[in-house]
């Protein structure tokens, strides 16, 4: 009992080292407000809403160059926005892995390279976490330049931002194809880690990478446009896997040892 209690406590010793892990799968799923996010946006040169979502590709889409996820999928009436608008919620990005594949023309996906001592995880995180997927949003302006793409996103944590205004949380969504921005802020953030299962819930709030559609002063005004949830499980990183198991042999050494004396 007691070499047993010995190997457990040995092995939260090594996971619990500085920056000993980070994540693995799991999702981040959006939930937009469409009449806040449009009601935000101060371009609307017609009876459309100001900006809407048209399309959403999931993970399966990496292979997609940045042109195809632009023009894929294009309605045949541009001007018919309530058959062409699609349901805002259920987003649902994919947390991507260590190591992703070549990424075509125009896209930025990249991987995960978070790290955290699960003890102290806002206090010792680094790196961000990749998300495989991308929206495309239709903006009420001219034909040419009326849709807009982000995705290829990381979620990243930021502490200079944290209660830097009431709800703040310093969790920021930022997007990568294209130009890199940020595109939504996260406010009221609350943060679980139970076990080897990390949860992250609140709401949505529009990044600067919207400024340049009118939205500044929505986003200045910390305008809640949507909530999200974020699910993942925690893992130990290759050294901390290590630690663990050179533990595990120390202990091992140490009870053949004690076991050698006492025959003698």
């Amino acid at each position: 009992m007691k070499i047993f209690n010995a190997i457990v406590m040995a092995g939260t010793l090594a996971f619990t080292n500085a920056q000993a892990a980070t994540v693995s799968g799991g999702s981040l799923i959006l939930n937009i407000d469409r009449d806040a996010l449009a009601a935000g946006v101060t371009m609307d040169n017609t009876p459309a809403p100001s900006i809407y979502v048209e399309e959403f590709f999931g993970a399966s889409a990496a292979s997609k160059t940045q042109s195809q996820l632009l023009n894929d999928n294009t309605p045949a009436d541009w001007s018919d926005y309530a058959a062409n608008e699609i349901p805002a919620t259920g987003l649902q990005y994919a947390v991507n892995g260590l190591n992703i594949d070549a990424n075509p023309a125009g896209r930025e996906n990249r991987p995960t390279t978070f790290e955290f001592n699960p003890g102290d995880l806002l206090g010792s995180a680094t790196g961000n976490i990749g998300l495989g997927g991308v929206i495309r949003f239709r903006v009420d302006v001219n034909r040419s330049n009326n849709r807009i793409v982000m995705g290829d996103m990381t979620l990243e944590y930021h502490p200079e931002l944290e209660a830097a205004t009431p709800g703040r949380s310093g969790w920021l969504l930022v997007n990568h194809i294209g130009f890199d921005a940020d595109a939504f802020e996260l406010f009221d953030v609350s943060t679980n880690l139970t076990g080897n299962n990390l949860t992250l819930t609140g709401n949505l709030g529009y990044g600067w990478g919207f400024d340049h559609l009118g939205a500044e002063d929505a986003r200045l005004s910390e305008t809640r446009i949507g909530n999200f949830s974020f699910q993942t499980t925690v893992v130990p990183l290759p050294a901390a896997v290590w630690l663990f198991a050179s533990g595990l042999a120390g202990l091992f050494v140490t009870s053949r040892a004690r076991r050698k004396c006492v025959a003698l």
